[in-house]
């Protein structure tokens, strides 16, 4: 993917040293930025960072001379620290908010911390952004916001409206600020193949809660080529959605991921069922009914808008339904197989 549309721009990415930020850290490293700034409060995970761009060029022995050389920084800060916030955004083009706390179990255990994060962190990130003037400015969010049922939906929801609502705080004259909804993302930090594949190599049994559990998925590849696409195209007030976003059954894909390692183990593990959590739904949503008329399908991106779509009719409306919840297309093993290996997961 060119990033010429990002030429000497100033790039910020919270929640840098995660899945989806490290990755585009990594797309981006050698880009014709002007800088790339990465925030986390994760100190070790800034380290290994740095340590994974040596590959790249970064020389962690001389590693401020490395920083100005290469155009990287690393910031160590917290999202729910607002005046760091406006440190790390002051001369920034276009912030990238990826930080959240993500995982349902503990988050349903901790709401008050999630809510400090996702919804007064996010805040946080939008206030320092506007008052810095920033150009562009893209929240993260997930397909857990449409009819949420945990807390981490609920507080990724509310984030999402708040960021929307943003570009039209009265002091906000040059900030575009859009949302991007993702699907699971296959391989990223606690997801549920690389606990699978970890068990299996280890030659144990796998869990699943329920044969009727589907989930949309995409790999990190996508996810990044996603929010790159988004930022070229954003004029604000959009949420933009993945159109091509495969759907796989969570009792499939552990089928699937048993048979491919019980031949090369030669064991006989089994998938073995677990207590269905009361947060957790068995379909995924997209989007909602109510937001399909303000739909726009454009660079295999479903597009929300403020507006509605005038061109909308019965027969789009009838399609763009087919896509919404993750009943449908599955999947079979030997695709999955051999869609986990394309993307380097197995």
């Amino acid at each position: 993917m060119k990033l010429n549309f990002l030429k000497n721009k100033k790039i910020l990415i919270t929640g840098g040293t995660g899945s989806i930020g490290s990755s585009l850290v990594l797309k981006l490293f050698n880009s014709n930025c002007n800088v790339v700034r990465v925030m986390s409060n994760d100190e070790n995970g800034l380290y290994e960072l740095s340590k994974r761009l040596n590959s790249k060029g970064f020389n962690n022995f001389n590693f401020f001379d490395s920083m100005e050389k290469k155009k990287i920084r690393f910031f160590l800060g917290d999202i729910r620290d607002y005046k760091r916030c406006k440190e790390v955004t002051s001369g920034v083009d276009i912030v990238i908010h990826a930080a959240a706390l993500k995982h349902v179990s503990i988050c349903e255990y901790n709401p008050s911390e999630v809510f400090q994060t996702n919804v007064e962190g996010t805040n946080n990130m939008l206030r320092a952004s506007i008052n810095n003037k920033v150009s562009k400015f893209l929240f993260i969010s997930t397909d857990k916001v449409v009819s949420p049922t945990n807390i981490m939906g609920l507080s990724k929801l509310k984030a999402e409206k708040i960021s929307i609502n943003a570009n039209y705080f009265k002091n906000n004259k040059s900030t575009k600020i859009s949302c991007i909804r993702f699907g699971n993302v296959l391989g990223s930090r606690g997801s549920v193949i690389p606990n699978f594949v970890s068990l299996l190599k280890n030659k144990k049994n796998i869990y699943v809660t329920d044969k009727k559990m589907t989930r949309f998925v995409m790999s990190l590849n996508e996810a990044t080529n996603l929010i790159l696409n988004s930022i070229k195209v954003m004029k604000g007030k959009e949420i933009f959605i993945l159109k091509s976003m495969n759907c796989f059954k969570i009792y499939e894909l552990a089928n699937a991921l048993v048979q491919h390692f019980n031949k090369i183990n030669k064991k006989k593990n089994i998938v073995k069922f677990s207590k269905k959590l009361s947060s957790e739904k068995f379909d995924e949503e997209l989007f909602s009914k109510k937001e399909i008329p303000f739909i726009n399908i454009s660079q295999n991106m479903f597009i929300i808008k403020r507006y509605k779509n005038k061109k909308i009719n019965k027969k789009i409306i009838n399609n763009l339904e087919k896509f919404r919840v993750s009943n449908f297309n599955f999947m079979s093993k030997i695709k999955i197989i051999n869609y986990l290996k394309k993307i380097k997961i197995i």
